[in-house]
């Protein structure tokens, strides 16, 4: 299992998801309009806004939780908030380097900020600061390499991203793609636990931009993603082979919407 997978363990939610009226069945085989992608996008940013805790900062995993992540949280907030909330961005920004890591080495891939991005290495999951009940965490890579990643749709999303020669970066976007079942990414990770990732439909999604390549799955993928999207604006972690939301929505997953849903 990945280190972008680390928190599907938060339990299993039912979780009411915000069916859009424009995903009418005449509109199913279709890409939806941008305008709909930017409502939805900016939804998610009010979601982010709305979990900013002065105290630290930052934004908490999700809703309620005592937990903060440096990276990728709040890391990915900070991006995809820079234009909306300039200011709240730079306070999250000014958090992480008060914490002492404004550096990862993984996530930063999605906007080519990774110095060292491949080969991928191990990652580890340290605490960097506790304050009475709450904690606050981070993401860190290793130096050891990172072996088997080749059958993870979230590495090979990643890895299309990180590549600068265009050859091998289709072929991992291509590998990826071959895990596609219909209803969404199915790798080592979605067999242990028995569901799907909503990152790995963002990542999809963001790798097939920077590449310039039109995925026949691309009306499939949209849709999947955007009925992920709580009633609050942020995206539910996981979903069920029927397509049923399995967690809660947290910052991470929404966070890597957006950027997915925004032009770039």
């Amino acid at each position: 299992m990945t280190c972008l997978s680390r928190r599907r363990f938060l339990g299993t939610f039912g979780a009411s998801v915000c069916l859009l009226d424009w995903l009418s069945a005449d509109l199913l085989a279709e890409e939806p309009a941008s305008t709909k992608l930017s409502e939805a996008a900016e939804r998610g940013r009010r979601f982010l806004e709305s979990l900013f805790d002065p105290t630290f900062d930052l934004l908490p995993e999700y809703r309620g939780s005592e937990v903060y992540w440096l990276f990728h949280d709040n890391y990915l907030a900070a991006k995809v908030l820079a234009d909306s909330n300039p200011d709240l961005a730079g306070k999250i920004k000014g958090a992480l380097a008060r914490f002492g890591y404004e550096h990862s080495g993984k996530i930063e891939i999605v906007f080519g900020e990774s110095k060292q991005p491949l080969p991928f290495r191990q990652y580890e999951l340290i605490d960097v600061k506790k304050v009475d009940k709450k904690i606050i965490k981070t993401e860190i890579v290793t130096e050891t390499i990172l072996k088997g990643w080749e059958g993870y749709a979230d590495l090979l999303f990643l890895a299309a991203l990180a590549e600068t020669d265009p050859q091998p970066a289709q072929r991992h976007l291509e590998a990826g793609m071959k895990l596609w079942d219909g209803i969404g990414f199915n790798d080592p990770a979605t067999t242990k636990l028995h569901r799907y990732a909503t990152y790995k439909l963002a990542l999809a999604l963001i790798a097939a931009r920077k590449l310039k390549v039109t995925l026949e799955q691309k009306p499939a993928i949209l849709e999947q993603l955007l009925a992920m999207q709580a009633k609050d604006g942020g995206w539910i972690t996981d979903y069920d082979a029927k397509r049923k939301p399995v967690g809660l929505a947290n910052v991470e997953t929404t966070s890597l919407a957006i950027i997915a849903l925004s032009p770039q």
